[in-house]
């Protein structure tokens, strides 16, 4: 097999000693510039897309491809600029950067373009060199992250079992996705960061009100999600983010394509969004920043 010549591979000889075997938990290197090896030689090829699947096991789920490229028109339509920038400007206030790499996980990355877009504006305003890696479970997801966004190491894993060594993020982002707290507890830094993003109870109201009329998914409360956060976390902020976006059809399209809050709707009231020619959508979020209980 001839050498990976992708860019990606730089980076994975270049920050091997992050990662740690997601099945003997043993150091890990860079063979031939193509695969990440650990010292029981369980080997995880990196692909000439460049990414590594670090599963070890095959995982089923409803995460496409058509979400993922529906995710990523619809962050770059503007849909979540002013969460970017929030997270920004949350980073640079809290954030102890270093004079070397400091490291930033994206749990949860999706299609990448969240972890890119707020990368993208953080190294406008900074000079420190910034590694940016994302993680999900879903393949079809760090395949598209992988494609569009080349200056990241993207990897398919478990946030049950993180393949990384301890205490190696200094920023772990966890942005409208579910989180392994023991986990982010290991791999962070004692001085890191968490900022987790969670719905507020308006947010895509509208697609609930029309998709859920009169049942108990009409409404939505983030206070389970906030009392784990608080219960694991350390709390240095909570901020709240709230805008509204007026969608064309063809963005509705792409916005009930993305949200899992389609997944159990009834077929009727999935044709009564798709055939609008315009819809604003109110986005509700809750920024929550933390640090770890030492």
């Amino acid at each position: 097999m001839s050498k990976n010549n992708h860019p990606a591979s730089t980076f994975f000889q270049k920050q091997h000693t992050i990662f740690r075997c997601p099945i003997c938990s043993k150091q890990m290197r860079v063979v031939n510039a193509k695969s990440l090896i650990c010292s029981n030689d369980h080997c995880f090829d990196i692909s000439k897309y460049g990414y590594v699947n670090l599963l070890s096991r095959s995982v089923n789920n409803k995460y496409d491809k058509k979400m993922f490229k529906s995710r990523r028109t619809l962050s770059k339509s503007g849909f979540f600029e002013p969460l970017y920038e929030r997270i920004t400007q949350s980073v640079m206030n809290r954030a102890a950067f270093k004079n070397e790499v400091t490291k930033v996980l994206d749990a949860g990355c999706g299609e990448g373009s969240n972890l890119s877009s707020i990368l993208q504006k953080i190294n406008q305003s900074i000079p420190y060199e910034f590694l940016g890696v994302g993680v999900d479970i879903s393949k079809e997801a760090i395949i598209a992250a992988s494609r569009h966004y080349k200056s990241c190491i993207w990897c398919v894993a478990d946030l049950a079992k993180c393949p990384f060594y301890d205490k190696q993020f200094d920023l772990i982002l966890n942005i409208l996705s579910p989180a392994n707290y023991s986990e982010f507890q290991r791999i962070l830094e004692d001085e890191g960061l968490v900022i987790k993003v969670v719905p507020d109870k308006d947010y895509l109201q509208e697609i609930r009100e029309i998709l859920y009329e009169k049942t108990n998914k009409q409404h939505y409360s983030n206070d389970k999600t906030l009392e784990l956060f608080r219960d694991n976390l350390d709390i240095l902020d909570i901020l709240n983010v709230r805008y509204t976006r007026i969608l064309d059809n063809a963005l509705i399209r792409d916005l009930i394509q993305m949200t899992p809050l389609s997944w159990s709707a009834t077929e009727v009231s999935l044709q009564k969004i798709l055939k609008m020619n315009s819809l604003e959508i109110t986005i509700d979020l809750t920024i929550l920043l933390g640090r770890k209980k030492l």
